[in-house]
């Protein structure tokens, strides 16, 4: 199919007669390739747009729509294409035909303009080339729900636990229109490494978790994923690793040390590795070089002092009143907001978490990668730490890549996440299958 033209045309007439609920975004794929449709009333009259999300063509105009009962026909003359579909009985999808020079099958699919022209190429999509199951595994009182993906044939896996970061997060650590944790289990899996992924405390079908709950419970939770896969039969018990993104990072080197002869190998995407406090102050002065408004020193000097505070002070309520004054400047609004996270128990537990112990006690196999442009957990800080903790550790940071490994342009599209197709560079998924299937077959 030729790219949509990106010429706007004036619609012509549209027809409606009886017709069935199909006012909103539609969306589908022509041979592979992402068509949006928007179906909208305007003073009585049916009208419709066209998108290529992929080809960075918008909201073109369609020049004739028409709706009778159940049947739904879109013309688009200035692209001499076609749209002819019958809508669904519960109105959520249209069966059809698109014709542009030749004719192919279209179904579209309702969805909401946030998603509408999100373009995820990666984003893994069945019949899948493996198995897939949906399995429940407990942590004390919590019980947890994922996917375990395994190759279809064959046994003895070895597998990996995917851990998310921070805040609650579905299994496919779902962030910004994107689905990571789907596309690194996807490639793993494809590579011969069972994956669960699994949803965080109170999301999904996992069970809600406590006010209180810090990394430190998170980290259990890893193990209790680490736990389940030894009861399964088509795992090898000795080769369980643990694969963790930000602060999933932290926990897997968490995880190692607790646990050295469960955990065999680990694997920190953009993990903390120095001390929460030290952490958060860089995230800030990196966050505003990001923005083209670098801190002068006297701003500096007050972020170190606000997360030295919170070091220091164990009471909520003390932290409370001295944060209140350190930030008097900011504003009442802007103020009540940041107190309100940083006086929590996991945020101030995070800024006091120094995982420099457990580095040192890490014995198994363990990869660290960075993105160079990652503002949030800055690359050269956190990868010395592993070099001078861990020294056996294989460290590597990523040229022009993010917090979420994606491939940028610049630095300031490093928390542009949303905005970047690319969910996570082929570059840095090559490199972890390959170090896990080579310290795999080292074991064996």
């Amino acid at each position: 199919m030729k790219k949509l033209a990106i010429t706007c045309v004036v619609m012509l007439y549209s027809v409606i007669s009886m017709a069935g609920n199909v006012h909103g975004y539609w969306k589908g794929e022509v041979m592979t390739l992402p068509i949006v449709f928007h179906i909208f009333e305007k003073d009585g009259e049916m009208l419709a747009t066209i998108s290529s999300p992929a080809q960075g063509a918008t909201d073109i105009p369609c020049e004739m729509v028409t709706v009778k009962g159940d049947s739904v026909e879109i013309k688009m003359l200035r692209l001499n294409a076609s749209y002819k579909g019958v809508l669904s009985p519960d109105e959520n999808s249209i069966k059809g035909q698109f014709k542009q020079g030749v004719e192919v099958p279209l179904v579209l699919t309702r969805t909401t303009a946030e998603s509408a022209m999100l373009y995820r190429p990666q984003e893994p999509k069945p019949p899948f080339v493996y198995r897939q199951e949906e399995v429940t595994f407990n942590h004390g009182e919590i019980s947890l729900a994922g996917t375990l993906t395994m190759p279809s044939w064959g046994r003895n896996f070895p597998a990996v636990v995917l851990v998310s970061g921070s805040g609650a997060q579905n299994r496919d650590e779902e962030l910004f229109g994107h689905k990571p944790f789907a596309v690194i289990a996807d490639f793993l899996t494809r590579a011969g490494i069972a994956v669960l992924r699994y949803d965080d405390r109170g999301v999904g079908g996992s069970s809600a978790g406590s006010a209180d709950d810090t990394t430190l419970d998170f980290a259990q939770d890893a193990l209790a994923a680490v736990d389940y896969l030894k009861t399964r039969g088509e795992i090898d018990s000795k080769n369980i690793g643990i694969i963790g993104h930000s602060e999933g990072g932290t926990i897997a080197v968490i995880c190692a040390a607790m646990r050295p002869d469960d955990v065999a190998f680990i694997v920190s995407l953009a993990g903390a590795m120095v001390k929460g406090r030290d952490v958060m102050v860089q995230q800030n002065c990196l966050l505003a070089e990001m923005s083209g408004k670098p801190l002068n020193e006297e701003q500096k000097h007050e972020v170190e002092t606000i997360f030295a505070t919170i070091d220091s002070i164990n009471e909520p309520d003390r932290l409370r009143d001295a944060l209140k004054t350190l930030m008097a400047s900011h504003g009442e609004a802007r103020i009540e907001q940041s107190l309100k996270v940083m006086t929590s128990p996991w945020y101030m537990a995070f800024v006091k978490f120094d995982p420099s112990t457990h580095l040192a006690q890490v014995k198994c196999p363990f990869l660290a990668l960075n993105g160079e442009w990652d503002v949030q957990v800055d690359a050269t800080l956190n990868l010395e730490a592993v070099k001078r903790l861990a020294p056996s550790a294989t460290v590597k940071s990523y040229k022009k890549m993010n917090h979420l490994f994606q491939e940028i342009s610049n630095f300031a599209q490093s928390m542009s996440y949303g905005n970047i197709s690319q969910t996570i560079s082929p570059i840095v998924l090559d490199d972890i299958a390959t170090w896990v299937v080579d310290e795999v077959r080292k074991s064996r």
